[in-house]
């Protein structure tokens, strides 16, 4: 029988070696919508090392729950760049490596619908790995914890949570501790 929880501690302990872009988006809204749209992109390498972090102006206005998630109101966009002039470095900051998001299929999905609406080519990591499952996995869970439970679970001071570098910083910190299970005498 496989054990997930060593097969999540393996791959975490892989991914923090080889190495990895941590990615998180905050948004407009939620991955199935077709208008949803990117407010904030951040990605840190495996290091902790910062590769993108920007607020993004969308095209509509953000709708007020998706500012009492994030915090983030049309006021803070207002001075930043459209996704159109972000693309191009946050490809080149994903394309061709893994990429690593607590709930990789929601930012993977909003990333393909925003570059379809915008006419861009699709972004194109290596391997998207969810941090969310390889947790739930790490934890012997059928089900999945937020990141703020998750860190807080995990003794994880959480700050900025819901801010993009914050959840990336988050993300790379579960990283860590499910990595440093594979050796625990170290």
């Amino acid at each position: 029988m496989v054990d997930k929880r060593q097969n999540a501690v393996q791959h975490a302990a892989a991914l923090l070696k080889v190495g990895c872009v941590i990615l998180d988006l905050e948004t407009t809204g939620l991955s199935d919508d077709p208008t949803v749209d990117v407010v904030e992109i951040a990605a840190l390498d495996h290091t902790g090392r910062v590769l993108i972090n920007t607020r993004v102006q969308p095209e509509r206005p953000i709708p007020p729950e998706a500012t009492a998630v994030h915090g983030i109101t049309d006021a803070d966009v207002a001075d930043a760049p459209r996704f159109e002039a972000v693309d191009a470095q946050l490809a080149g900051v994903v394309n061709g490596v893994v990429v690593v998001a607590y709930n990789a299929p929601f930012e993977r999905a909003v990333l393909d619908t925003v570059c379809v609406r915008l006419g861009l080519p699709p972004l194109a990591p290596d391997v998207w790995h969810c941090a969310m499952q390889a947790y739930a996995d790490f934890r012997r869970s059928r089900r999945w914890f937020k990141l703020t439970a998750a860190c807080r679970a995990e003794g994880i001071t959480v700050e900025y949570a819901h801010s993009a570098i914050g959840d990336c910083r988050l993300t790379l910190a579960l990283l860590q501790i499910m990595a440093a299970a594979a050796n625990p005498d170290a």
